[in-house]
Formats: structure tokens, C-alpha cells, sequence
């Protein structure tokens, strides 16, 4: 009679094992879809067996721990690869906008400036006599004074807009890093308890890293609690256990660029990759170095412009003074401010000097000469023309963008690639599904008949003894 009875324990075991294993499955099911759901497992084990006399009797089936499938290797070479993904989409959309403004295609640009400025003199040189000529001169320098400033403004207000970037993205990193903590301590928790939530738990989490890994460079490994450890490229501790240590933003000594901090120490240069990186990279060297080739370009045209039109005379014949209102460093060897700073000194168009200084009104020699400096190899810029310096600029903006788009689709195709073999590990397969849902099935309905059977002797023991 004991043995029926335990018959009937192990069927209900059985039964509960196979309603959970159905329970598995739907869940699967449910999250086909999903894309941070790993596929899980419900591992069926052996319940231990009972001794009785010399013998061991099996005790049926229980649940053991629910298996996730999740492969930690290509977890982290997604993260890797998402942090060079954030990196390229952050320069390549910096990147289209300077192009965007910069598009040479347009009659009205600073290369079309730069051209339209030489030409009034070339035009000059003809009638060097003609008032209305000198005045055009007057007019395309002041263009080419306005397109430099507007070219210079607009990348400079581009720099200062990587500021707003940086402070939004380190926020995202502060809130991603404390979901990150929280999770930890939920997830040791879980695995203390053998909790059926931990796999679920640790999917959110690593949803949460893919997100981090998009907005910053980091390293992690996981502790035998479970937990995540999540740091820095130098090192610095971003998540410790359940703790997370917060980055902060404070403005640079001379107030232009927000600095990033970490427990109090600048880490702004070494954060490599990932949108905060691309982001301070954009702004503090791509950016910054487009500024510096605009003023240089200025400051030569500046000097060899003014040095020129005072070697000539002008139409009363008294020898030429500054053309442009001469630019003075601000510091030794640096020539910031100069692209904003291109403002024509005279204003009466009978004071441009187009005659060399021993010919009359009708000479054109310095006009000529003015023209020419269009062509003229000028050590100030590596031996090149000012033509050819912008030309040169142009190219190293275009350069710069195809290499992050180029940059940001190969990214693409590799974490393409990576998702499609995790998909492959991790993600359900609704075939299998089905078939597991037919084996539970079948399984349990045998089970169903099996108490039955001894459900049927048991109240045939019992018809037997009342008898």
C-alpha cells in the first residue's frame, strides 16, 4: 500500500516537472522576439533515490537549476564592437554637418570667396584706373572677411554644441551604470537562492552593457557572485559589486570645453571610443584642428596681402599702407582668432594700390602683383597657395567624414555578423519550441495515466480490505 502511495508522489513530481518544462517553453515562445531574451532550459534531473532494506528505489524527477543560453564570448566582443560603432556614428554625424556648410559646390562659399577676391584684382589690373573696379575690390574683400567668419562660426559653434553632447551622454552613462549595479545585487541574490528570475535578470543587465558600450570604452569581467565589475581603460572602477561610481562634468580652466571626471580625477584623455569618445574627439582634435587651418590660411592672407599693397602706390601715388587691419598673435606661434579677425583697413576705393611705387595711376604692376598672390608658395603655409591650403582643408574635411562613414558601416557589418551568431546560440527557435511542447505534452499525459492505473489499484486494495 506505502508503495502505491509513493507512486503517487512520484507522479505528482513528474507532473510538475512537466508543467514547468511547458511553463520554459512558453516563456521561450513569448520572447521570440525579444532581442536581449536568451533561450532558456528546463533542466529535468534524477530526484534521489530512498533505500529501502537493501535496495534503492528511484523517487521519480524534479527541476534542477533553468539553463540560459548565453555565450560570454560574444557578449563581450558586441561590447567591444559597439564601442567602436558609438565612436564612428558620433564623428560621422559632427562630420556631415561641417560638410553640409562647407559644400564647395556653392557659388556663394569661402572657396568661391577666396576666387572671387583675387579675380577684382585681376579685373582691376586691366583699368587700374576705374573707381568703380577699386570699389568691387573693396567689396569681395569684405565677402571674403564675412565667409571666413561665417565658416569659422559655424565650426566653432559645432565645437561648442560637443559640449551639450558630452554632458547628455555622461548622464545616460551615470543611469545605465546605476541600472547596472542594481542589477548585480539582484542577480547575487537570485543565484544565492537558485532563483528561476537570475537568467532573466542577467538578460537585463547585459541589455544594459550593450547600451553602455555604445557611449563609452570599458573593460568588465564577471565575479563568482555574479556580479559585474565594470572598468575604465586605465582602470578606474565605473561598477563594483552593487555600487556604481558616477562620472561628472566640470568646465576646462579657460571655460570652453566640459571636462570628464571620475571620483574627482579628469579621465576626458582616455576615453578612447564609444559615442563619448567620438564626441570629445570631434570637438577637442578634428574640430579644433579645422579652426586652426582656417586661421592660418587668415593670418597668411592677412601678411602677404598688406605686405604686397605696400610696395605698390595708390591714385594719387602715395605708397600703400595696410590693406587688411593687421592681425597680432595672441600668444607667440599661434594664430587663433585670425579667420574672424579679416577686416579691410581702408574704405576709400582711390586708396588701393594697383601702381607700383615709380609708376603713375595708370600702372597695374601691383595690382598684378595682388592678384598673383593667389598662386604664391608661402612657407607660412608648408609652401602652398591659399588656394591650394583650402583646397587641402576641403579634402581633409571630406577625408575625415568618408573614413567615419566608412568607419561606421563596417562596424555595422561586423556587429551584424556577431548579432546573427548570437541569435544563433541565444535567440528561440520556434521548431524547437514546438517539438518541446509536444514532448512535455506526451509526458505528461503519460504521467496522467500512470496515477490513474495506480489510483485504480489503490481503490482496489482499499475495496479488497473493507471487504
Amino acid at each position: 500500500m506505502s508503495s502505491l502511495f509513493a507512486s503517487l508522489g512520484l507522479s505528482e513530481r513528474a507532473l510538475q516537472a512537466q508543467q514547468f518544462g511547458l511553463q520554459i517553453t512558453q516563456k521561450n515562445i513569448a520572447n521570440a522576439n525579444t532581442p536581449s531574451y536568451s533561450r532558456q532550459r528546463a533542466n529535468l534531473i534524477p530526484a534521489d533515490p530512498v533505500t529501502v532494506g537493501s535496495s534503492q528505489l528511484g523517487t521519480g524527477v524534479v527541476v534542477g537549476p533553468v539553463e540560459s543560453f548565453r555565450n560570454r564570448f560574444l557578449d563581450y566582443r558586441i561590447t567591444q564592437e559597439q564601442q567602436f560603432k558609438g565612436e564612428f556614428s558620433s564623428k560621422s554625424s559632427a562630420l556631415d554637418e561641417v560638410e553640409s556648410f562647407l559644400n564647395s559646390s556653392d557659388s556663394r562659399g569661402l572657396d568661391a570667396a577666396l576666387a572671387s577676391f583675387f579675380n577684382s584684382f585681376s579685373s582691376l589690373a586691366n583699368t587700374p584706373e576705374d573707381i568703380t573696379l577699386r570699389q568691387q575690390v573693396l567689396v569681395r574683400a569684405e565677402e571674403l572677411g564675412q565667409q571666413f567668419g561665417r565658416v569659422y562660426d559655424k565650426i566653432q559653434n559645432l565645437q561648442m554644441l560637443q559640449n551639450r553632447a558630452v554632458d547628455d551622454t555622461v548622464k545616460e552613462i551615470n543611469f545605465i551604470t546605476s541600472g547596472v549595479a542594481d542589477l548585480n545585487a539582484r542577480i547575487a541574490a537570485a543565484q544565492a537562492l537558485k532563483s528561476t528570475d537570475e537568467p532573466t535578470l542577467r538578460d537585463q543587465r547585459q541589455e544594459l552593457v550593450d547600451r553602455l558600450a555604445g557611449l563609452v570604452d570599458f573593460s568588465y569581467f564577471e565575479t563568482d557572485t555574479g556580479m559585474f565589475t565594470i572598468l575604465t581603460r586605465r582602470g578606474s572602477p565605473l561598477v563594483e559589486s552593487d555600487q556604481s561610481h558616477p562620472m561628472q562634468t566640470a568646465f576646462s580652466a579657460n571655460g570652453r570645453s566640459l571636462l570628464v571626471q571620475l571620483d574627482g580625477v579628469d579621465i576626458t584623455p582616455n576615453i578612447a571610443s564609444g559615442e563619448l569618445g567620438g564626441t570629445l574627439q570631434v570637438r577637442d582634435t578634428i574640430l579644433a584642428g579645422y579652426l586652426k587651418s582656417l586661421d592660418d590660411t587668415a593670418a597668411a592672407l592677412i601678411s602677404e596681402v598688406n605686405a604686397q599693397h605696400a610696395l605698390g602706390s595708390d591714385y594719387s601715388g602715395t605708397q600703400g599702407g595696410d590693406f587688411f587691419i593687421p592681425f597680432t598673435q595672441p600668444v607667440p606661434g599661434s594664430n587663433e582668432g585670425a579667420a574672424k579677425s579679416i577686416v579691410v583697413a581702408i574704405a576709400d576705393p582711390k586708396l588701393i594700390a594697383a601702381a607700383s611705387l615709380t609708376g603713375g595711376p595708370g600702372s597695374n604692376l601691383n595690382a598684378q602683383a595682388l592678384a598673383g598672390i593667389r598662386d604664391r608658395k608661402l612657407p607660412a603655409l608648408g609652401s602652398a597657395s591659399l588656394e591650394q591650403n583650402y583646397a587641402n582643408f576641403l579634402f581633409k574635411v571630406g577625408a575625415d567624414s568618408r573614413l567615419a562613414t566608412d568607419g561606421l558601416n563596417t562596424q555595422d557589418a561586423i556587429l551584424l555578423q556577431l548579432q546573427n551568431q548570437r541569435d544563433t546560440f541565444s535567440g528561440v527557435s520556434l521548431d524547437e519550441e514546438a517539438v518541446n511542447i509536444i514532448r512535455y505534452q506526451k509526458a505528461y499525459e503519460s504521467t496522467a495515466r500512470f496515477m490513474q492505473v495506480v489510483n485504480g489499484l489503490t481503490d482496489e486494495i482499499l475495496r479488497l480490505v473493507g471487504t
